[in-house]
This record gives structure tokens, sequence and C-alpha cells, in this order.
């Protein structure tokens, strides 16, 4: 046994030693083909065993206990409480001669030894996120570099800022924490809490469009309906709202606030198609009530044969609602439909015993088609309830009118005067009644109160006007004449009766001066410009008088009168070539005025004399 072993020791070493003795002589070999000692190749090859190109391989980390390994531009995320040691740096360098670590800001060395983070950060502050460079350097010579990222947690953000007292303080931290943990969801909807709980509704709802961005929670959208709805933007409003019934078409809720807001916001054709989809879903009474809105709204909108429908809809599960009558008859009335219109409101009125607004409507409505006898009936059941009411009282006054009897139509008006004394429709008519009647004193006072009202109420002007003649008091009829002519300068009857009036009492100065405003108001009236050459005439302004003559000779041309007039006034004041002119124009028009022949030819034998 001790034989055999010592026989298979001596074959391995003879091995060994043929093994080395061919790798002696391969060296050998390599070396005299490559120039023995003073070879550069030999040289180089030495100068690189002993000093290697600087590779940075990988980087050993304790974190929290735990190596991690780091290769070149790779990043290791910690928390500032986390504790960190450099445990072995691996190299191409031997020994790592050379090799160190630097990092601008931060203390990498300090890592030699295990470490908490936070006391390497800028004044021991974990509330920021900080990312530092750590280079692996040979000499001067950057080698390799790897990252460390230390950060909060978004858990710590919050408990800090659950911490803070101060609103406004702890509102910096959160817009802060936002900042620097971007994807922090919980953080932004802290930060979107806080401003709505100051108010802030502005910048809460930005924060709440940048949540639901990321995530569309049905939350989130009904906290940013509140922040819209405090900034009166009813648009965004009504938009996230249907924004939500798209993901919950069935929250009557949220489509009731939808309908209501659209209707306050005048989109009453979408509030109706909103309540129309809410009605099956609805008890019997709130759906009557609902096809009442629908009704309402569509007639707001203009579509009144819509709105009708829902109306007559709704009269099928309610029969005991005037107002919904009234509604329906008002409608058929604006379609033209009269008797429907009838039929409806009368049922409105039957319901409503002391309506007295809806008698009236139907009065009124009756009246316009002249069945006076149903309108007065009507009528005369207000003013059982109430006698003084005036406009049941102006529909009977009407009524009666249409009827013939003065009598009682006076009755009326005189008790409609006594509680609406300044009433100048009443004044006027009653006027009017009393004047018809020969009643002429009380007409007068009647008209009287109305222009003192009303003095430019021409109508009852002219009406007095006339009384003051019937009544034979000219005076207060040239004043009213003069009154008048200041609202209705172009009405000759009432120059005339000034001309006549101021004549009478030879006042042709003031005479003249009415006639020329007359004449300026009416400068194609051939009979007011006679009124002012007689006013003139009078006056003796004969120059003012021809001048006038020579207008009215414009307006009727041939007008003999008029030429002869003319014409003897240019013979007194020595033109008698016009005069001959004037003379030969009436003898051209009337060859039998032996007058105009006479002075025709005495005018011309005495031009002829005057030559000579």
């Amino acid at each position: 046994m001790f034989k055999e072993e010592t026989l298979h020791w001596r074959k391995r070493r003879r091995t060994r030693t043929i093994f080395l003795l061919a790798l002696l002589f391969l060296s050998g070999s390599l070396y005299l083909h490559f120039g023995g000692l003073g070879s550069t190749y030999f040289r180089l090859s030495i100068k690189r065993l002993l000093n290697p190109v600087p590779v940075f391989n990988h980087i050993i980390i304790e974190h929290n206990g735990t190596n991690k390994r780091l290769t070149a531009d790779q990043a290791l995320h910690t928390h500032p409480s986390d504790t960190l040691k450099i445990v072995k740096i691996t190299t191409s360098v031997p020994f790592n001669r050379g090799i160190r670590l630097f990092s601008e800001g931060f203390d990498v060395n300090a890592l030699s030894e295990e470490m908490v983070l936070a006391k390497l950060l800028p004044g021991q502050d974990i509330f920021h996120h900080y990312a530092y460079t750590i280079k692996i350097k040979h000499r001067n010579d950057c080698i390799g570099k790897v990252s460390l990222v230390i950060s909060p947690t978004g858990e710590d953000w919050l408990e800090k800022a659950n911490r803070i007292i101060d609103p406004k303080k702890r509102l910096d931290f959160l817009n802060l924490a936002t900042k620097e943990v971007e994807d922090s969801l919980r953080l932004k909807i802290r930060l979107a809490d806080e401003y709505l709980a100051l108010k802030k509704w502005k910048q809460g709802a930005r924060v709440i469009e940048d949540i639901i961005a990321e995530k569309e929670d049905l939350d989130f959208m009904k906290k940013l309906v509140d922040a819209y709805e405090h900034l009166n933007d009813y648009n965004k409003v009504i938009t996230t709202l249907k924004r939500i019934l798209v993901k919950t078409p069935e929250d009557l809720e949220i489509r009731l606030r939808l309908a209501g807001l659209l209707e306050k916001q005048g989109r009453l054709k979408e509030a109706a198609h909103e309540y129309t989809v809410i009605l099956p879903r609805l008890s019997k009474e709130e759906k009557t009530v609902a096809m009442k809105n629908i009704g309402y709204l569509l007639f707001q909108a203009g579509q009144k044969k819509k709105a009708l429908n829902w109306y007559l809809k709704a009269a099928k599960y309610d029969r005991k609602d005037p107002d919904l009558y009234y509604n329906i008859g008002s409608i058929y009335e604006e379609l033209k439909r009269h008797e429907l219109a009838e039929n409806y409101l009368r049922l409105a009125l039957d319901l409503k015993k002391d309506d007295i607004e809806g008698r009236l409507r139907v009065g009124q409505s009756l009246l316009k088609k002249g069945k006076l006898k149903q309108a007065k009936r009507y009528v005369e059941e207000i003013l059982k309830m109430d006698p003084n009411h005036l406009e049941a009282l102006t529909v009977l006054a009407t009524i009666v009118e249409k009827g013939g009897d003065k009598n009682a139509l006076k009755t009326i008006y005189e008790k409609i005067l006594s509680h609406d004394p300044k009433n100048t429709t009443l004044l006027f008519n009653l006027g009017v009644l009393e004047a018809e009647r020969g009643n002429l004193k009380k007409a007068r006072s009647h008209l009287e109160r109305l222009v003192k009202i009303d003095p430019k109420d021409v109508q009852a002007g002219d009406a007095l006007f006339d009384i003051y003649q019937r009544q034979k008091r000219g005076d207060l009829a040239f004043k009213q004449a003069v009154e008048l002519i200041k609202f209705e300068p172009r009405k000759i009857s009432y120059y005339r009766y000034i001309f006549q009036y101021l004549v009478d009492r030879s006042e042709f100065e003031q005479s003249a001066q009415y006639m020329l405003k007359g004449v300026k108001a009416n400068p194609k009236d051939f009979e007011l410009r006679q009124y002012l050459i007689l006013a003139y005439l009078k006056l003796e302004k004969n120059e003012l008088a021809m001048r006038e003559m020579e207008k009215a000779l414009k307006l009727r041309p041939n007008d003999t009168t008029l030429l002869h007039q003319l014409a003897k006034l240019k013979e007194e004041a020595g033109d008698l070539d016009r005069a001959l002119e004037l003379y030969k124009k009436i003898v051209s028009i009337s060859s039998d005025d032996e007058k105009a022949e006479e002075a025709y030819l005495r005018l011309r034998l005495k031009l002829l004399h005057k030559k000579k």
C-alpha cells in the first residue's frame, strides 16, 4: 500500500517538472523573438503590468445594513433617515493607488464609516430633494461616477404639514412639497383641501384640475364643482357635472343639480332635456311637478307647442291646478285657438272662485272677440268682489261704450276718475261725452284739468278750443289757439281764428307777428300770406306788403285781385315800369277788365311823355 502511494507521488512530480521546462522554453523563445532585454515591447509590457490604465468597476455601499453594488452612472435612492457606509471601491488600479472620491456640496468621505444621511444634509434639512454626483477619481482624472438621491417620502411631508399650526405657513409648506414630490397624489389632494378650507377657490380648483387629469375620481370632480360654484364660473360647473354624469348616469341628485343650474343660466332647452331624462325615476307627484316645469321651460324657450304637450300631460295627473289650466289657456290663445283657450280659462276659474285676475283675462279675451254679454258677466263678477277694481271698470267702460249706453258709460267714467283723478284718457272721454250731450261747462272742466296735467295733449286742447268758441269765450279760445300753434304749427284754422280775433280788436302788429310765424311754418299756404299782407297794409308797411305780394303771386300767378293791389302799390311807390307790367298781365288774363286797361294806357302814356 505504501509502495503504491509513493509511485503515484513520483509520477505527479515528474509531470510538473516536464510542464515547467516546457514553459521556460516557450518564454525563452518569445524573449529571443522580441529582442531580449532591450526590446520596447518588453518594457511597455512591464510598465502596463506595474501601472495599468485606471478603470472604475463598481462601488459597494452598505445601505441600512444591506450591501448594494453600483456600477458607473447608476443611482442609489435613499431617505434622509437611512444609514450609508462605503464598503469597497473596485478599480483596475493595483491596491487603488491614487483613487479618491469627490462630490460637490456633499461630504462623501464621511461615509467611510456608517452615517445617517440627514447629518450630512445642508442645515440637516430633510425636506428637499437632493441629488449628488459622486465622482471616482484617479489622482485628478474622473474615471467614473455614480449618483446619490436623497428625498423624503410623501408621508414625511404630510406628517410635517399636519404639525404646522399657522395656515399660511402650512399652505406654503404644502406648495413646496408638491414641487419637491411631483408624483405624490396624496400631497396634491392635501394641498387642494387646504386651499378649499381657506376659501382660495381659484387655486384649489387649479390643483384639483391637475389631480383629475391624472385620475378621474368622482369625489375630486364634486369638489371641483363646489370650487367653480364659489367662483361663479357656471359654465365650468355645468361641464364638470356632465362629466360626472358620464360616469354615473343614474345619479339623480347630480342630474337635478345640473338641470337646476341650466335653468338658472337660461339654457332652458338643455334644462328641459335633463328633467325629461329624470322623469321615469320619479314618483307620480314628482313626475307631475317635473312635467309642469318642463312645459314652463319650453314655453320660455319659445317652443310653445312642445310646452303645451307637456302641460296637457301634466293635466292628466293633476286636474285641480288652476294655474296649469291658465297656462294651457294662454298658449291656446297665442296659437289663435280661442275656443280652447276660453274652455281652459273657465276651468281655471271654476277651481279658483276668488281669482280676479283670471276673470279679467277671460273678460278681456271675450271683449276682443266681440262677445260683450259674456265679457260683461265676468267683469261684473270681479266688481262684486272689488267694486273699485280699476282695470275691471275700464274693461266694463269699453263694453258699455260698444253697447252705446252713454249714460251708463258716463257713470263708469266718473267712478274710475274718482279713484284715478289724473287719468288723462278718462278726462278726455268724459270731456267729449259731456260736450256731445251739450253740457259744455262740465266738458270744459274735464278738459281744462287734462291740459293742465298734459299741456302737450293737442287732441284735448283742440276739443277745449272748440268748447271755448261754442261758449263765445273769444279770449279763452284765442289763448288756446296760441298754445296749439306751438304744437301744431301747420294747422291753418288756429291762425285763422287768431287773425280774426286780433283784427276785430285792431291789433294789427300782433296779428302780423302771428301770421309771419304761420307763413314760415306753411310757406305754400296762400290764405296765411293774405292775412300777413292785410296786416302789413293796415300798418302802412307797404314795402313789406309788396314783398309778400310778390311771394303770393308765385303761389297764384293769375290772381287778378292781388295783381291789382300790387300794381297800385308799385305805381304809388313810383315803380311805373313794374306797375305797367302788372296791369298788362291783368289785361292778358282778363281782357274785359276795363279798370286795368285804363291804368295800363295811362301809365304807358305817362312813361312815353317822361322819355321825351
